[in-house]
């Protein structure tokens, strides 16, 4: 152990008393830094310019004047989507994105209760049959939920700036699905309509009703943000009692569980973009590290210092990777929190893009492994430099497996491009991300531990090559 400290303060001397080795420490740190505040601010169109709420169903309808409420029982409901929606909503009118509020049952999340497509309440994790029953006391509006339709429970009341002839009545829903899938510029999402179906009858309506009219059906119809092209429309079969309404479309906005927020980019991974450029600098000093004493010939005074030629591998590898995770931290903190104010101007705000924080577990995370990415990166040069043994060779070797990829492989094919991300050093830029999504090819840690593998057979074989051949 002691010769192993002396070898070990040996290289950290080397280390810090060469040029070449602070110049590159400084090119990483600076360039991480520099893309990152100069390509922040370039931002995008502001998320929140785009439609916040969204106003789609069927809706099957009667006027009530002042104070009343409607009771119905859902009979069965589809699982078209885990959080199809059918239930009960008083609405100012039906004119897309007037006041409202809605007591309803999901297929997965249970019974809800939902205002002005931004407030909810959670109700009991039940499904269909359930009863379900709303009163308007004024502005107040009451969700109960019941299993047999005597003993009711109440799931919220919200307050509801309603006239006082309001439209209220039975809606279907069924949100469209988002389907993110790998392009070769990164990924793409394309949007699925759903189409939910739920059965309800022992429909009753109390209060005063003008006209005494039948029950109407019709479409709420509004498009969800980046919803394009058709949307299928619901419709009403009646038998006696008995309410069969199919609808698509989904009454939700931010704050409610099923909206599906227009902020799709992945706001941490973009303040930590610049280390894919500056991490070139990095293979230059993991290469450096050992072709340079290979190029002098103090190569021999290292070996004859320290004859364990494990042991001066394993100095070399400490010394290189703590040194670069230190730098890598330094830079990856500076250009997180460099690049927020910048990307916030640029339009990355709330409620599409919720402010970020360096604490974040997910944020946190991905700071963390970016300087232990780097690391890697470093230590994989290393084991790359003993086996090459030249400069120019070992770094345009580890540069054509590591940044050449994430240039090239994308415009093949997008197929190429995941098998690349999973199975080549860069798989371990996935600790980067912090939105799941669909298209997401690898996870986080699982990326890292790609490129540990890479590390770990690159420094075998290393070992195993100063062991076989001469200084």
């Amino acid at each position: 152990m002691r010769g192993f400290l002396r070898v070990l303060h040996g290289e950290w001397t080397k280390f810090r008393t060469v040029r070449s080795t602070a110049l590159c420490l400084v090119a990483a740190v600076g360039v991480s830094v520099l893309l990152e505040v100069l390509g922040s601010s370039a931002g995008k169109t502001d998320a929140n310019e785009l439609p916040r709420f969204s106003d789609q169903a069927y809706f099957v309808h009667k006027p009530l004047a002042g104070n009343g409420s409607v009771i119905a029982r859902v009979v069965s409901q589809q699982s078209s989507h885990e959080w199809a929606k059918a239930g009960l909503l008083v609405k100012a009118g039906v004119a897309p994105g007037t006041p409202y509020a809605a007591v309803l049952v999901t297929p997965d999340h249970g019974v809800r209760m939902e205002a002005m497509f931004d407030t909810e309440q959670a109700g009991p994790a039940d499904r269909a049959p359930r009863w379900l029953k709303l009163s308007r006391t004024g502005n107040s509006i009451t969700g109960y939920s019941s299993a047999d339709g005597q003993a009711w429970q109440e799931v919220g009341t919200m307050t509801v700036a309603l006239p006082r002839e309001v439209e209220v009545g039975l809606f279907v829903a069924s949100p469209p699905r988002y389907v993110s899938t790998r392009t070769g510029s990164g990924s793409a999402i394309s949007i699925e309509n759903t189409v939910g179906s739920a059965v309800f009858d022992s429909v009753a309506l109390a209060g005063a009703q003008p006209g005494q009219q039948d029950w109407t059906g019709q479409n709420i119809s509004t498009l969800p943000s980046k919803q394009t092209g058709g949307v299928p429309t619901g419709d009403l079969r009646r038998s006696g009692d008995t309410f069969t309404i199919t609808g698509s479309g989904d009454i939700s906005g931010y704050g409610i569980g099923s909206w599906h927020s227009p902020g799709e980019d992945d706001v941490v991974l973009l303040s930590l973009f610049g280390v894919r450029v500056g991490m070139i600098a990095v293979i230059a000093l993991g290469v450096l590290w050992m072709t340079a004493e290979y190029r002098t010939g103090m190569i021999r005074t290292t070996f004859a210092a320290g004859p364990r030629r494990g042991h001066v591998l394993a100095a070399k590898a400490v010394v290189l990777g703590g040194t670069v995770f230190v730098a890598g931290l330094v830079a990856s903190v500076a250009s997180f929190l460099l690049a927020q104010p910048g990307m916030h101007a640029g339009g990355y705000n709330p409620p599409a893009y919720p402010h970020v924080s360096l604490l974040d577990g997910p944020s946190l995370r991905a700071v963390i492994g970016t300087a232990i990415f780097l690391a890697l990166i470093a230590l994989f040069s290393l084991g790359i430099a003993v086996l090459r043994r030249r400069t120019v060779g070992a770094i345009v070797f580890v540069i054509a497996l590591v940044v050449v990829p994430q240039i090239v492989v994308p415009v093949i094919s997008p197929e190429a491009d995941v098998w690349a991300s999973r199975l080549t050093p860069i798989a371990g830029l996935a600790v980067q991300q912090t939105v799941d999504r669909a298209g997401q090819v690898i996870g986080p840690w699982a990326g890292l531990g790609v490129l540990c593998a890479y590390v770990v057979v690159a420094l075998g074989l290393a070992r195993w090559q100063l062991g076989r051949r001469d200084a």
